[in-house]
């Protein structure tokens, strides 16, 4: 039997497969064929059928159309009959052909055909007849009898033909049923078979393929095993290799040195070593000398001779033993390339023997510790170099003694027999290093293996890396996530502190009127259910307060606005405040002050918002006939203070103490608590106070009383002095005075228009009804979109302005009324529940900002402003020698409801200036007759015009000493560019607004009222100021604010000019000194000032834009009697200057 191999068997089974394919498709295509021509035959039966049915329809057609035109005698029943005719044709050669092969059925369409030829013939008669003799003639023939009978004959030919082919059709359609059946028993029982062999031979290849795999595993083994072979010959040949080239190096006529260096460098070059040293052993001094280094950039630390035991190459030398050492306790390998310089980690030192006998000592440093395949390295060769060191000795001892044979002759001969043994000993040692050469190849081979070992760590490394790089980048994700809810929580407070305050404002404003009365249309109750509202709304906008303020906190943005206090002012305000509670209670209430320093540095507002939670808290939880005490003193050293409430109340048990601090935290948390309260203000109080740079302490006793304890430094740390915020509107207190309402205002221009923007309909219409008990005609409007365009149109004489408005925010309107022509210089008041920057309103062009809720008072001061901007006097001196400019700035200012006179000299503003009555003055300093500085220097020297705003407008270049000498006078400048008159007309509204104000205080009748004096007004008048800063703005401003006080202000641009002013300038009083200048800075200037006796007693003033906690110290130390930041406070640098001018 023939045995066949696998790929036959696979081939064999395939070529069943394809015939058996072939055979099946032979006999599904005959089948297929006979299936087709079966429904051919078919197909020709209804072919038959339908025609010969059209055929009959045809002349049915025809006849009916001969019928109409015989009965009516209209040609219009002839179009079926014209019609049909040439379809009785076509029907009748259609049907002739489809019979082509059917004998007995070619008869019948014979007689059919006459027949129809017959039909047609009678049509056309009867047509005739009608049209030749007309309908009676027809009717008394009978002539439509004849055709009638034919007809009948023509349906009986048809039927015939019709139950002919339809006995055709039934046999067709059981022979194709017939064929269908055999086609699809051949095809399933062919693809039966052909899947049957297709599944065993899969069966069978598939067992093959396991066999194969099976095969393939044991190779693979194999071949792993003579890998691992391999990279073990390949370590041992790296081993031989290096042995081989030291051998290399080694051999020849070498001196120790010569000897030494060749096997450091091929040692240091085939191991890796960044450097190294190699020590030979003197054993008659008992030393080992340096013989050889290797890339060493300092040889001043390397030892040229070593004892045994000393340092960690005398110790290897004395211990026979090589050892690792690290880096820091070897830091002599220092590697220096031309750009940079590093000391290696790893430092590697081996002994080498000579049949036992120390020979020297190998240092290698290593940037990292060696592989163990180079330790075997330098262990092996180490043997060898033993052994060529001894001979290079050995070849030194001989020269010595071959010079010796020339003075001896008679001891050549045992020199000879000695060289002869030596040269022996070299051979033997030859062999052995033959024999090591093997050894070698064997170690190469290890090393190898070790090699892809320490790939593969470094692999299982890199991957680790990636791994601790993917939790980075998953903690950075999380830190923006972090930083995105913050912001949420934060825009979330301000859209709540709006949404919260607007309508809670209306239901302020509503309730104070309400409860005030003042139509007495209300009854007892009435008023008193209003008092009961208006007390509800303060108490939550308290609690809205609390957790605004508690939230600032937690994100740090609350700011410390520290300043100079008085301590009885604030006793002298919580007993005030709290007089009413404590008699309606009947507690006694004492305030003691009597030990407490005069003055602190803080912030005044957190400090009583602490001391008003902590009364507050003891009124509440004290009962009747108990007992309150506000104690304030100063510590032992002063530099502290503290606000002791100590009350008789009901206690705090001590396991309560500490959640009473945290935020909704109570004493008492149960649905039935006795006392009210959101657990919100001690939380609040400990966070101000840690803010304030103290700490709140509490001492209570159940059943006997509580003391809190605020602990204030006198003066905060790290004082940081900003310009005054938007003084928020206090909440309403426990206790509810009457206040006194301010004079009704009674308007002058009873035509006064206004315009209230104000999304909250009911507020809104408040400030409506308040509006015209004013006398205005006020118009509302209560969405952003629409509110520039009203204004526009109403072209108003003030414009009071919500901020958050839905579709365009309050910003957006002022901004838009500020650039339009129309509507610049119409008053804008803002107001908001939010918080605004007082600087960004007076920026952004607005006359004054309140924030909501909005009380009765405020709503009377933002009238009165409103009626002394619009009522009062507008008239401005323009000084300009240009004719062309000064008409075009005139008209500029007249579009603004703004008088203005013209002069084109100096002497003629003079004049004007004495006869008139002006509320500003633009002046140009380029004039025909007179210098500008000189004119203002003669306006000047008149008191009356000694407050009279001076705005600059000018194109000339000015140096230090003209500007200098323009800040002491002016209140702005205007450099002259494209769009310097827009900026112009703002100025000059900016001051006629504040000239109004001014004139219009309740109380002055119309006359401007004096402005607001210090305290000690009397000790700064008249004293000299040296004002030392390099920037313009600063000088300008502080030297503006100084002379409001009757100082008088000299100015110095750096250090240096500060010293020749002092030289130059008799009786200054004070220097404040800028620290960062140019050319000599604030620092250098002091020391300069104090080293000159006359100035030791001159009080300086440190000025700093920064603010780090060892400032202070530094000024103090240059010098300075005092420090301040910027930018500067103006009320404590006074409240500073007094003091140090009282000293």
């Amino acid at each position: 039997m023939i045995k066949l191999n696998f790929r036959q068997q696979v081939l064999i089974g395939f070529a069943i497969s394809i015939i058996l394919v072939f055979v099946v498709g032979i006999f599904s295509y005959n089948d297929i064929n006979q299936l087709q021509e079966d429904n051919n035959w078919v197909d020709h039966s209804y072919q038959m059928i339908e025609t010969s049915d059209q055929l009959l329809q045809n002349l049915v057609d025809a006849e009916t159309g001969t019928r109409g035109f015989v009965a009516s005698g209209s040609e219009l029943f002839l179009q079926p009959f014209d019609a049909a005719l040439p379809q009785i044709t076509l029907n009748l050669d259609k049907l002739k052909k489809l019979i082509a092969n059917d004998a007995d059925q070619q008869k019948i369409i014979v007689r059919l055909a006459a027949a129809v030829q017959a039909q047609e013939g009678i049509l056309r008669k009867n047509i005739a007849a009608r049209k030749n003799y007309g309908l009676q003639y027809i009717l008394q023939q009978d002539i439509l009898s004849s055709g009638k009978v034919n007809m009948d004959n023509i349906r009986l030919l048809v039927k015939s033909l019709r139950d002919s082919e339809y006995r055709l059709l039934n046999e067709r359609k059981v022979k194709t049923a017939q064929s269908t059946s055999t086609t699809i028993v051949t095809i399933v029982s062919g693809s039966v078979i052909f899947l049957v062999i297709i599944l065993l031979l899969f069966v069978y290849i598939q067992r093959t393929f396991n066999q194969q795999k099976e095969t393939e595993a044991v190779i693979t083994s194999t071949n792993q095993e003579l890998q691992e072979v391999l990279a073990e010959n390949e370590q041992k040949n790296w081993l031989l290799t290096g042995t081989a080239r030291l051998n290399d190096q080694m051999q020849g006529q070498q001196s120790e040195r010569e000897l030494s260096d060749h096997v450091l460098q091929e040692i240091c070059t085939y191991s890796s070593a960044r450097s190294g040293t190699l020590y030979l052993y003197n054993q008659q001094a008992e030393v080992l000398e340096l013989f050889a280094q290797y890339a060493f950039h300092d040889l001043d630390v390397l030892k040229n001779k070593i004892r045994l035991g000393e340092g960690w190459i005398g110790q290897v030398a004395k211990n026979r033993k090589s050892a690792l050492v690290k880096a820091e306790l070897n830091n002599k390998h220092l590697i220096q390339t031309g750009s940079s310089a590093h000391t290696l980690s790893q430092v590697y030192m081996v002994p080498f023997f000579y049949d036992k006998v120390l020979k020297g000592v190998i240092e290698l440093a290593f940037e990292q510790e060696p592989a163990d395949s180079i330790k075997n390295y330098i262990e092996r060769v180490s043997s060898d170099v033993g052994i060529a060191v001894n001979t290079a000795q050995a070849r030194t001892i001989m020269q010595d003694l071959f010079a010796e044979t020339q003075q001896q002759a008679e001891e050549l001969e045992a020199q000879q027999e000695e060289m002869r043994v030596t040269n022996e000993e070299l051979l033997s040692k030859t062999e052995m290093l033959q024999a090591s050469e093997e050894e070698l190849r064997v170690q190469q081979d290890e090393l190898r293996a070790i090699n892809a070992e320490l790939e593969e760590k470094a692999s299982l490394l890199e991957e680790k890396n990636q791994a601790i790089e993917q939790a980075r980048l998953a903690i950075d994700e999380k830190v923006k996530e972090l930083e995105a809810s913050g912001r949420y929580k934060s825009e979330f407070l301000a859209n709540m502190s709006h949404e919260l305050r607007t309508p809670l404002n209306s239901i302020l404003v509503l309730a104070r009127i309400l409860k005030e009365n003042k139509a007495g249309n209300l009854s007892e109750d009435q008023t008193k259910y209003a008092r009961v509202i208006f007390n509800a709304g303060n108490d939550l906008l308290t609690l809205i307060n609390d957790i605004l303020d508690l939230s600032k906190i937690e994100s740090g943005k609350l700011e410390m606005l520290n300043e100079s206090v008085r301590v009885a002012e604030i006793a002298e305000s919580m007993e005030s405040l709290f007089a009413e509670l404590a008699a309606h209670k009947k507690i006694s209430f004492v305030t003691n002050w009597q030990q407490a320093p005069a003055f602190m540095v803080t912030d005044k507002v957190r400090v009583e918002q602490v001391i008003k939670n902590l009364l507050s808290n003891a009124f509440k939880f004290t009962s009747e006939g108990g007992s309150i005490v506000l104690d304030i003193r100063a510590d032992a050293t002063g530099d502290k203070i503290s606000f002791s409430v100590k009350d008789t109340g009901i206690g705090i048990p001590y396991e309560k103490q500490k959640i009473i601090f945290e935020a909704f935290q109570q004493a008492d948390g149960s649905t039935n608590r006795k006392y009210g309260g959101t657990g919100l203000g001690l939380s609040i109080s400990r966070e101000l106070a840690a803010l304030l740079g103290g700490q709140l302490s509490l001492v209570s006793e159940p059943g006997v009383g509580s003391e809190f304890t605020l602990t204030l430094p006198v003066t905060a740390a790290d004082v940081v002095a900003v310009s005054p915020p938007v003084k928020e509107p206090e909440p309403v207190r426990p206790v509810t005075h009457n206040a006194t309402p301010l004079p009704k205002i009674v308007p002058v221009n009873t035509e006064a228009r206004i315009v209230i923007v104000e999304d909250d309909v009911n507020f809104a219409g408040v400030l409506k009804t308040y509006a015209e008990e004013h006398g205005y005609t006020a118009t509302l409007v209560h969405d952003g979109l629409s509110a520039v365009d009203m204004i526009i149109r109403e072209e108003p004489d003030a414009v009071i302005l919500d901020i958050m408005l839905p579709g365009k925010d309050g910003w957006q309107i002022l901004k838009e009324l500020k650039h339009h022509p129309a509507t610049a210089h119409i008053p804008v008041h803002l107001m908001s529940g939010a918080e605004a920057s007082i600087n960004k309103v007076q920026n952004e062009g607005a006359i004054s900002f309140l924030k909501k809720p909005i009380d009765i008072e405020q709503l009377d001061h933002l009238f009165e402003d409103l009626f002394g901007y619009t009522e009062g006097g507008k008239q401005v001196l323009l000084v300009e020698d240009h004719q062309d400019q000064s008409e075009a700035l005139k008209k500029l200012l007249e579009d603004q409801q703004i008088t203005v006179d013209q002069a084109f000299t100096g002497e003629k503003a003079f004049d004007l200036l004495q006869n008139g009555n002006y509320q500003c003055v633009i002046l140009d300093l380029n004039l025909p007759d007179v210098s500008g500085l000189d004119l203002l220097d003669r306006i000047k020297a008149i008191d009356r015009f000694h407050e009279l705003p001076v705005i600059i407008n000018t194109a000339m270049e000015l140096d230090k000493e003209q500007v200098n000498r323009l800040m002491s006078y002016t209140h702005a400048m205007v450099i002259k560019t494209a769009k310097s008159a827009d900026r112009l007309i703002d100025e000059v509204n900016l001051f006629l607004h504040k000239v109004s104000a001014e004139a219009t205080q309740p109380g002055n009748g119309g006359v401007k009222a004096p402005s607001k004096s210090p305290t000690k007004t009397d000790l700064l008048k008249g004293k000299k100021v040296l004002l030392v800063d390099d920037d313009m703005r600063n000088i300008f401003a502080l030297s503006s604010a100084l002379q409001s006080y009757d100082l008088e202000v000299e100015i110095a641009n750096d250090g240096e000019e500060a010293l020749e002013k002092l030289d130059n300038i008799i009786g200054v009083d004070l220097v404040l000194m800028d620290i960062m200048m140019p050319k000599m800075d604030g620092y250098e200037a002091m020391r300069e000032i104090r080293k000159q006796s006359r100035f030791k007693k001159l009080p300086v003033i440190a000025l700093t834009a920064k603010a780090m906690k060892d400032d202070k110290e530094k000024c103090i130390a240059a010098g300075a009697n005092d420090y301040i930041t910027k930018p500067v406070d103006v009320d404590r640098l006074i409240a500073m200057m007094q003091l140090w001018l009282s000293k």
